[in-house]
Order: structure tokens, then C-alpha cells, then sequence
């Protein structure tokens, strides 16, 4: 495993628009130990976690490369199970898929049925969006990961840089959910009141959130059913509970036609949620 943090250090020095190196530090071993004592008196491998997430990343890092126009659902799909397998994945922990694939007007999709129906006869065009969420497993860890990448003239290019203001929009205001996620979760915040703060301020910048169920992310466990989710009625407190958490909004313009998700795995330490 030692290749994976190497390449994850090497490559998310990218990806750092958010969070800078305090991200990166959480997944190269700075902070493992004292993350096991953490978690200690709960049922989650934090260990395996770490590793996961570990695969997790470079798997999407490696898309950047890969995906190009003409590749059909299947393609990526494929692509991604057999990097995340060579990098030591043992199996996929949701619905047994190594990756959710959505790209061109699907981005939005949102329905509970499999979308692989609607792919037929599509592959990715020079001016796509493209969603990946992933989901290896390593031993009873999990690691779950989703980015949007935008194509542009046949080639990925940062959300920044993109031509489209529906994409630039989007992903601006993801950006700044996470930071509001970091910034006010605190040891009375319940998974309902989270919940209720994303959701007003998604809905004031006259966004609608995608996800089916309507929450913004779960925490990790060992059996997918466990699952605690961001969502109305949870009152249950963030920081009680004590295991890693994914906030994963998944949103679009009420008037746009594009799905944008940008997905961080955090856990409550040290009186602040930190990405891992």
C-alpha cells in the first residue's frame, strides 16, 4: 500500500482548492494512530478506512487521464473496477458496484432504479460533465468518493477554468457548502439540523438537491443498512455518534439540466469536522 500513498501525495497536491494540505496530511499517516484511539470504542476499522479512501482517491485521479470522448458507460465502469482492484480493493460495499457513472444530460438523474437502461447507445461527447462515485472496500472499511469532472474540447479541465457558467455555478457553490459543513458543525449540531442549514441555503441560491432519499451524505459503517443519513428527522448528534461521515451534495439549478456532486469523506475530531 505503500504506492498509494506516494501517488495519493503526489497527485492530490491538485486537488487542494479547498483545503490545502490539511487534507492531504489526514491520509498519509500523520494522524492514523491517534485516529484509531479515536474511534476505538466504536465498531468502524478507521485503519481500513484510510486505505479505502486511499484507493478511493487515486482511482479518480487516474480518471482525469483516462476519460475521454466515445468511452460508453461501460468502459468507465470497468476501467474503474479494475484500477481499484489492482490498488487492493476486495470488493464494492454499496449494491456491490464498484461506481456510480453519470455523464451528457444524466448528470441530473436521480431516480432509485439502476440508470444503466438510459446509457444505451450514449457515450461521452468533447463538451461533457462527468460523475464518478466510488466505492472500494478493504476489509470492513469503506472508502467513498465522487467528483465531477468537466470535459472540454476533448480534454478534462479544472471547474475553474470551464467555459460554462452553469458548471462554474454549480461547482462554486459546492465548494462553499463544504466550507460551511467544516465551519459549523460543532458537538450540539444534529444530523436534522445539518441537514436543515444546507438544504436553506441550497434552496435561497435557487438550487434543488438530487439525491433520491433528499439527504446530503451518511456516516460510514459496516453493513450499508446502518447507515445514519444527513437528513429531516435525524435527531441524532453528529459528534455522539462518533464515525466518519460523507457530505455529498448533489445538486442542480432549479432552471440548469446538470448534476454537480463533489463529494469528502470527514470525521468530527478535536471539536471540528476534518476531511480524511
Amino acid at each position: 500500500m505503500l504506492f498509494i500513498g506516494i501517488y495519493t501525495l503526489i497527485h492530490s497536491l491538485r486537488d487542494c482548492n479547498v483545503f490545502d494540505l490539511q487534507r492531504i496530511c489526514y491520509n498519509q499517516g500523520m494522524y492514523t494512530e491517534d485516529l484509531k484511539r479515536h474511534f476505538s470504542n466504536t465498531s468502524v476499522d478507521i485503519e481500513n478506512i484510510l486505505k479505502a479512501q486511499d484507493i478511493a482517491r487515486a482511482c479518480l485521479e487516474h480518471m482525469k487521464t483516462f476519460l475521454r470522448p466515445g468511452l460508453d458507460r461501460e468502459d468507465i465502469h470497468e476501467e474503474c473496477a479494475r484500477y481499484m482492484t489492482a490498488l487492493g480493493s476486495q470488493r464494492w460495499w454499496i449494491h456491490d458496484d464498484p461506481a456510480l457513472i453519470l455523464f451528457g444530460d444524466m448528470t441530473a438523474y436521480s431516480g432509485r432504479e439502476d440508470p444503466s437502461p438510459r446509457f444505451k447507445g450514449k457515450t461521452v461527447q468533447n463538451n461533457d460533465l462527468i460523475t464518478i462515485d466510488v466505492a472500494p472496500t478493504v476489509g470492513s472499511g469503506w472508502g467513498d468518493l465522487a467528483r465531477s469532472f468537466v470535459m472540454e474540447d476533448g480534454k478534462i479541465v479544472d471547474w475553474e477554468a470551464s467555459r460554462n457558467d452553469e458548471i462554474r455555478e454549480g461547482m462554486t457553490l459546492e465548494m462553499r457548502l463544504h466550507r460551511l459543513f467544516v465551519d459549523s458543525v460543532n458537538e450540539h449540531m444534529s444530523f436534522e439540523m445539518l441537514h436543515d442549514l444546507v438544504e436553506s441555503v441550497v434552496a435561497k441560491a435557487g438550487y434543488r438537491n438530487l439525491d433520491y432519499h433528499g439527504n446530503y451524505g451518511h456516516t460510514i459503517e459496516n453493513d450499508q443498512k446502518d447507515r445514519v443519513t444527513i437528513d429531516k428527522g435525524v435527531d441524532v448528534n453528529i459528534a455522539s455518534y462518533n464515525k466518519p461521515i460523507t457530505f455529498e451534495p448533489h445538486i442542480c439549478k432549479k432552471d440548469g439540466s446538470l448534476g454537480i456532486k463533489h463529494e469528502i469523506m470527514y470525521v468530527f475530531y478535536e471539536g471540528k469536522m476534518r476531511p480524511i
